[in-house]
Order: structure tokens, then sequence, then C-alpha cells
């Protein structure tokens, strides 16, 4: 059993967006480990060089910008302070998902923050406000924009049943190969957000049975 509920809350980030703040459905998928990254704590956990161990996640847009990807990497075991920014992540993740109000606090909302393997993360459907970020590939030397998380939406963001939302904001400019940028990251080859193929109109995944809220269903999910 995986509970939720002692997790922190989420803080919002800050930075920019893709476009900056908007405001898009996303599924979650959990990629399984390559050969000799295996972790031991989980079949779907894999083992850093440092020995920590986490979950390397896929999120793929739906609606306007489905197919466009971002991939992250969850820290969960060996590192007490990475496991706690990670937990309260998928925590709002998971509310998100089930239509959970962060504050709730009652039994059906405890229940809903539970799940009984890594494995429920797959398919589920979440509300995400994004920023961008120009990072330089290490593969090619190119710079390209990049998305990251900024929040979480939960049931108690206003947005939260409005669902997609696609800002006018401009993306950042993307340097030449070869022109330095100080405030970019070097983007390490398949971690990190990055753009997928775009495949518009692609429908929407559907969440895998579990425990629900009673909160009315927004628009954009299909629970």
């Amino acid at each position: 059993m995986l509970d939720f509920n002692s997790a922190e809350l989420q803080n919002e980030g800050t930075g920019s967006a893709i476009p900056e703040d908007s405001i898009v459905a996303f599924k979650m998928t959990i990629r399984p480990p390559k050969a000799g990254k295996e972790g031991t704590t989980h079949n779907l956990f894999c083992k850093s060089g440092k020995g920590n161990e986490y979950i390397d996640v896929e999120f793929e847009a739906q609606g306007t910008f489905a197919g466009r990807k971002i991939w992250q990497n969850f820290t969960l075991v060996g590192s007490d302070q990475a496991a706690k920014i990670s937990m309260r992540t998928l925590r709002a993740i998971v509310e998100s998902a089930r239509g959970i109000a962060p504050s709730d606090a009652s039994p059906a909302a405890a229940a809903g923050r539970q799940l009984s393997d890594w494995a429920d993360f797959n398919s589920l459907v979440f509300l995400a406000k994004v920023k961008c970020v120009v990072e330089q590939s290490q593969k090619d030397g190119n710079y390209y924009v990049n998305n990251e998380f900024k929040k979480i939406i939960t049931l108690d963001d206003e947005e939260y049943n409005k669902g997609e939302y696609i800002s006018d904001k401009p993306l950042p400019p993307v340097p030449a190969a070869g022109e330095k940028v100080a405030t970019t990251s070097v983007a390490a080859a398949a971690t990190g957000g990055a753009w997928g193929t775009t495949a518009p109109g692609a429908p929407a995944a559907t969440t895998p049975a579990a425990t629900k809220s009673t909160a009315p269903v927004p628009a954009w999910a299909a629970r």
C-alpha cells in the first residue's frame, strides 16, 4: 500500500512556461529500468551511480499538445530530502488525477491518496501548469526549448475545472549552436523535460480503476 497522506504538499515553482503558464493535461507512465540500472526496492525502480533509487517517468500531453512529452526522474530511496520532494509532487499528481483537494482530510480523500502499487501511477491523467527552459543537448550540441512542471493543478486551484489553457506568451529564443547561454543547464540524455512529436487531436487517456473522489468530474478528465 502506498499512502500519500503524510507526504508534504507541493509548493509552486518559479520560472517561465511552454508557452509560458499554459495548463495542460498529462498522462503518466513509469518506464521500466534499462539493463544494468535495475533497483532492488521495486521492479520499476532504477538505480543511479550513487546508489539512489528512482522512477523514470514519461509524461505525455493530452489535448492541443497531444504527443509532446516531458521526462523526469523521481528519487525515492537513498536521499531523504530528494525523496520528500518527489513524494510531494507525486502526491499532487494523485490528487489532481483523482479530484482530491490537498486540504481534504476526510476518510474518502485519505483513501483516494492510497495506491496499491507503483504501477498504479501508469495512465493517471492530471492537470499541470508548465514552464519552458532552454537547454543544450549533449548528443548534438544544439539548444532546444524543453519543458518542466511549474505546478500540478489540484482541486483547490481555480483553474482545475477549467482544464486546458494555452497561453499566448512567446517561447524563449533558442541560441545557435556554439553560443553560450548563462542561465541554461545541459540536458542529460533521456532525462529532463523535452518536446515529443506533435500529434494534434489524439484522444485523452483514462485513469486506471481506483478509489475516486465524489467531486464533480471536470471536462478535461475522463475518469
